[in-house]
């Protein structure tokens, strides 16, 4: 193993000039005069070492240690330095050298600078090097000045910690506390587990609770669903009537429409032959296919209207097909459809307004032909200028009449489609409306509960929550009790043992004491009668006689004062058979001192008899007389052996006590103590015992308290949260049901909103269909007597001499006619593409979007009303198509029909007003028809929305109803099972999961707690492993220093014998271990009542036997002789030589004795000078002063 080679010092405390030191293993001693520095050698290798601790190095701050001497010495430093050289030839220091040497200097700032072989290092690494070799400036091989003296003093307790410190104890005991700490986690986690355990039991079973309220409460609802169904059963029965009886209404009104429709077809029919025979005579023929031309016109335009209708209606039908879309996918399909049919509507638009500029290009060009024909007329009919003019005139009236008709009818036809639309959608938007209100009504009624159920949790939570501080605080102060009561407890036992080892210390010390103290208690008792107490208790003396009356009773001031003898014997025969101690008995009765002095001493400084100086009560003077009566006063020493020589027993006023004739005690006088007061009774201790073992008992209580308290904290925390993801859920569910409310409110405003613009917009119609048919009626009155005057002029023109002329002029007016009729139904189809576009489409367009999220489960019905619509328009189309060719032909028939004119007028005329009076009719059972088809159709939504209704509910078709139920008695059970829903109120729809879980848990919990009880078992058994295997280790290591000691101590001794001695053999870790200390020619007593030079032996004994138990290769021993006589040392001397030869150890010891001197190997001696310390060798070699 390493040892010191060369110890290097500069500028180190006293050293001020670089010193050397070498040494090699054997024994060396370093010795000079106090104060010469000697320890300083000692301060300056734990200063390499790594030290850290200025006060172990006996200075105030690490700036002291560098070199100050004064004024005297000469010598300045500013920093201080100390390198020691280890040999390593075994390798031991983990350094590739065979020597290695280390180094530490520091500056005025303190600052440390360390070093391996030059190399600079951090302390940390140097410590970790060093301490693969064993070497530490902590380490026992290192014992500095005033240890020893501090080893002979130590407690029993602190003898042991020693050794345990020795053996690395601390790690089973920091395993243990370990082991104990999980021990103590072990049953805090199972006290919590209990806790929750019952806490999940209690959950599960209110889990249970609402599990089969669930249940219930489903069972209701589907009771409730089916009592709903068949209420909706009955409403789609009775609808289904009103839809029979309707669709009965509807077959006759179509039946009479059907009646109209031939007796229309029939008159136009006999018209037809009357134009065809007007066709036979020229100008009548031509004139009424004028007329038909123009009623084919207001066919096509009413076809068309009713085109347009059935579009809207398409239309219509799309946009409610889309409101009943579930998804966005299909909402937004049908705004694709109809921005499509944006985007064919304004193409369409465009393509109109090209042809209308085309027909006023056109309308323009014929306008300027016809003109110019009309000019050749004139020519031609010069002599019937005059009328020519009128029929012109009225023509030209007439023209303007029909052309403003035409408009009013297309825009009546168009203004009763955009009626009948918004009709339509106003009342698609009452219905929603009235949906959403009850929607939102729900949502109020929903709102409310919610709310009330979030304010009763959060006044549950509050309430918790404080009940939860209430429980925190009380398990806070009854933890502070139970720390107070612990450390309250911890004290008691400490003092109950305290008391206990004084009481046993006393009995071994002063056994005397103790039977004093037993006979007093029987006295107390009064097992022994006549015991009055000690002789100190009964007198009292002038405290400057005390020393003196202390020295004359020699020790009987101690003694008992009873009665007479035979409570003497009582006393003295109760000690032999209790074998306690020994005592002093006086017995006042027939007491008769003998050598009582009765004569005047004629002598210089006495003051007379010592008995003279204590006062007592009368019947203690006999007492008093027996101890102090042979015994005399004196002032001085002088006077004193003057006395004795004449042969009194005299003491002094200072202690000293001169024997007759002779004889002398005397020193210094200490006070008495009185050690039994210092101890309780044993009746205070069994008190004391049991105020213990109840404190004991109320702290076990007041934990089981806190474990409940634990407990109930637990299961409040967890009802608070809970509660807390509740009431979040609830406030959550507020808040999507104020945004539902919202929505609906806006909803409403919107649809509201609408709905009066709609209502506008049909007031606004109808007021203009008002206009339009009065204004339609004037337009009838005033035509028809233009209309006759206009033919009664021209039958008085001779129409064979103009035919040319007028055939031509006909010609270009029918194109005229044909081309303003065209551009007027262009102009109207257009004004109603626009309309619809803007009014209808756009508005749809807005609707949609703004609905994006309704939808209805009716798609099926709607599409089949669809494609009827479709098939009708396809119809209608065709027919348009039919009268477009019926047009065509007839033009070309009205240009052929020149010269056909015949009588017929009026009979056209009266077919033509029957047929308008039938188209009335027949417009109006139209109406009818539309009407009922709408109510159909309303009443078909109805239906399939209840069938929907119906499927929510799980039924495919309505039940069939039993005979005899009422809609009142449905509703009387639909009330009753709502009321027992109310009455069950709030349920919680994950109960049954919960429940689950809960279950789950509480198994998941039960065998944790198993586990939790098997690990506590582990942890126990650990525990006592780790306890058996401490003992063990403490046993063997005490057996071992138990030898060591002995051997060490004989040699020390010259043949005497020491041994430790554990005070609790049973548990040695639970007392301490005492050492029994036998010198030559003398009984062994403990080491603690041993002389101070004999307890210096001892601990060096002790001292040596741990370094053996924990050998190093060097050891430092700073005056561990400096208590040990002449004797001891030099036994000492020869012990370290011996165990350095033949060991081959080093030992540096520090002294100042010459027994141990003799004995070293090598000598350094120190000495100081000029304020620095300097070193010389006694042989001269190894020492280098500079």
């Amino acid at each position: 193993m390493p040892y010191i080679k060369r110890v290097e010092i500069d500028g180190f405390k006293t050293f001020g000039l670089k010193t050397v030191l070498t040494f090699d293993k054997g024994f060396t001693v370093i010795t000079g005069p106090n104060g010469s520095g000697k320890t300083n050698i000692i301060d300056a290798i734990l200063f390499c070492l790594g030290e850290l601790s200025a006060k172990r190095l006996r200075v105030e701050n690490f700036s002291n240690l560098i070199f100050n001497g004064g004024d005297k010495s000469g010598i300045r430093k500013n920093i201080a330095k100390v390198a020691i050289q280890f040999d390593n030839s075994d390798g031991c220091i983990p350094v590739e050298t065979t020597t290695v040497t280390i180094a530490r200097e520091i500056d005025k700032n303190g600052e440390s600078v360390y070093r391996i072989n030059g190399r600079r290092v951090p302390r940390a690494h140097l410590l970790e090097v060093l301490s693969v070799a064993g070497i530490t400036p902590y380490g026992h091989n290192i014992v500095l000045q005033g240890t020893l003296t501090r080893m002979a003093e130590i407690s029993t307790i602190e003898r042991r910690k020693i050794i345990e410190d020795m053996l690395g104890i601390a790690q089973y005991d920091a395993e243990k506390a370990e082991a104990e700490q999980k021990l103590k986690e072990a049953d805090v986690a199972i006290k919590t587990a209990l806790g929750q355990i019952s806490e999940v039991q209690r959950r599960v079973e209110n889990l249970e609770r609402e599990r089969n309220n669930l249940l219930r409460y489903n069972l209701l609802r589907k009771e409730l669903a089916l009592f709903e169904s068949m209420k909706i059963s009955w409403n789609i029965g009775e609808l289904e009537a009103e839809s029979k009886k309707l669709l009965d209404e509807l077959s006759k009104a179509e039946e009479r429409c059907k009646l109209l429709s031939e007796r229309r077809e029939s008159l136009k029919a006999k018209r037809r032959e009357l134009e065809g025979e007007l066709r036979k005579i020229g100008f009548d023929e031509f004139q009424e296919k004028n007329s038909r031309m123009i009623d084919i016109e207001v066919n096509l335009r009413s076809l068309r209207s009713r085109l347009n209708e059935i579009l809207s209606k398409v239309d219509a039908g799309r946009l409610s097909l889309n409101k009943l879309k579930h998804t966005k996918e299909r909402l937004e399909q049908q705004i694709a459809l109809i921005k499509n049919e944006l985007l064919s509507s304004e193409e369409k638009i465009s393509q109109l307004t090209a042809l209308l500029e085309h027909l006023s290009k056109d309308l323009g060009e014929k306008q300027a032909i016809y003109n110019s024909i009309l000019k050749d007329l004139s020519e031609v009919k010069l002599i019937f200028e005059e009328k020519a003019r009128q029929i012109s005139e009225l023509e030209r009236r007439i023209d303007k009449i029909r052309r403003e008709r035409i408009e009013l009818e297309g825009e009546r036809t168009r203004l009763q489609s955009e009626i009948n639309v918004y009709t339509q959608r106003i009342e698609d938007l009452k219905s929603k409306r009235e949906e959403l209100l009850s929607t939102q009504k729900k949502l109020q009624e929903l709102l409310s509960g919610l709310e009330e159920t979030a304010g009763a949790q959060k006044k549950h939570i509050e309430a918790l929550k404080s009940t939860l501080e209430r429980r925190v605080k009380r398990r806070s102060t009854i933890e502070e009790e139970i720390k107070e009561a612990e450390k309250i407890a911890e004290m008691a036992r400490e003092a109950l043992i305290k008391f206990e080892t004084q009481k046993n210390l006393l009995k071994k010390i002063k056994p005397e004491e103790m039977a004093l103290r037993y006979i007093e208690e029987l006295s107390a008792t009064g097992v022994i009668n006549g015991v009055y107490g000690r002789l100190r208790d009964l007198i009292k003396v002038d405290g400057e006689y005390i020393k003196a009356i202390e020295a004359a009773a020699s020790g009987w001031l101690d003694s008992l004062i009873v009665e007479d003898m035979n409570v003497a014997f009582t006393c003295i025969e109760t000690l032999k058979r209790m074998k306690i101690g020994r005592i002093k008995v006086i017995p006042l009765k027939n007491l008769s001192p003998s050598n009582i002095i009765d004569r005047a001493v004629d002598i210089d400084g006495i003051l007379g008899r010592v008995s003279s100086f204590v006062y007592c009560d009368e019947r203690y003077k006999p007492a008093v007389e027996f101890v102090f009566g042979d015994t005399l006063l004196a002032l001085s020493e002088d006077a004193a052996m003057r006395a004795s020589k004449d042969g009194f027993r005299v003491v002094t006023t200072d202690g000293s006590l001169y024997e007759a004739w002779g004889g002398v005690e005397s020193g210094v006088h200490r006070k008495y103590i009185d050690l039994s007061s210092f101890i309780p009774s044993d009746e205070s201790l069994k008190s004391l015992d049991k105020a213990v073992s109840a404190l004991k008992r109320h702290l076990d209580n007041r934990e089981n308290i806190i474990a409940e308290l634990e407990g109930e904290i637990s299961r409040i925390q967890n009802e608070i949260m809970n509660l807390s993801e509740s009431s979040a859920k609830i406030e959550a569910e507020v808040d999507r049901v104020k945004k539902s409310l919202l929505q609906a409110d806006a909803q409403i405003k919107r649809l509201e909103s609408v709905m009066a613009d709609l209502v506008n917009r049909v007031n606004n119609g109808r007021e203009r269909l008002v206009y339009i048919e009065e204004r339609l009626k004037e337009l009838s009155e005033v035509e028809k007597p233009l209309s006759e005057e206009h033919e009664r002029l021209k039958s008085e023109i001779d129409f064979l001499k103009i035919q040319d002329v007028e055939k031509k002029r006909a010609e270009i007016a029918q194109e005229l006619i044909n081309l303003k009729q065209k551009y007027s139904s262009v102009e109207s189809e257009l004004s109603t593409l626009r309309a619809r576009v803007e009014r209808v489409l756009k508005k749809d367009m807005e609707a949609s979007l703004a609905q994006l999220n309704e939808v209805s489960a009716q798609i099926s019905n709607l599409e089949r009303e669809l494609e009827r619509y479709l098939g009708e328009e396809e119809e209608i189309r065709r027919k348009i198509e039919e009268v477009n060719r019926d047009r065509e032909r007839l033009s070309m028939e009205i240009q052929e029909a020149k010269e056909r004119i015949g009588s017929f007028t009026s009979q056209i005329d009266s077919l033509e007003a029957e047929i308008s009076k039938l188209d009335i009719e027949y417009e109006r059972e139209m109406k009818t028809i539309n009407d009922l088809k709408i109510r159909v159709q309303s009443v078909h939504l109805q239906i399939n929305r209840l069938r929907e209704r119906l499927k929510d509910f799980g039924y495919e078709k309505p039940l069939d109803i039993q005979e005899g139920l009422s809609i009142s008695e449905l509703n009387s059970w639909i009330r009753a099972i709502e009321e027992e829903l109310k009455h069950i109120g709030a349920i919680n729809q994950l109960a049954e999961s919960q429940y689950i879980e809960e279950v789950s848990r509480y198994r998941e919990i039960s065998t944790r707690l198993n586990e939790l009880e098997r690990e506590r078992e582990a942890i126990l058994k650990f525990i006592d492993e780790i306890e058996q295997k401490k003992i063990k280790i403490f046993m063997d290591a005490f057996n071992r220093i138990n030898e060591k000691v002995n051997s060490y101590f004989s040699r020390l001794t010259g043949g005497g014998s020491a041994y430790l001695k554990l005070e609790n053999p049973e548990s040695p870790f639970s007392g301490g271990v005492d050492m029994i200390v036998q010198f030559p020619n003398k009984s062994p007593i403990p080491v603690s009542g041993a002389s101070s030079g004999e307890r210096s032996v001892s601990a060096v004994a002790f001292l040596l036997a741990l370094q053996e138990f924990s050998p190093a290769s060097f050891y430092l021993f700073d005056e561990i002789d400096a208590h040990l006589d002449a004797f001891h040392v030099e036994r000492l001397g020869e012990l370290l030589a011996n165990e350095a030869a033949s060991k081959q150890l080093q030992f540096i010891v520090i002294t100042l004795k010459p027994e141990m001197i003799s004995k070293a190997d090598k000598v350094y001696g120190v000495y100081g000078r000029s304020g620095a310390s300097h070193v010389v060798s006694m042989t001269l070699k190894g020492v280098i002063a500079k």
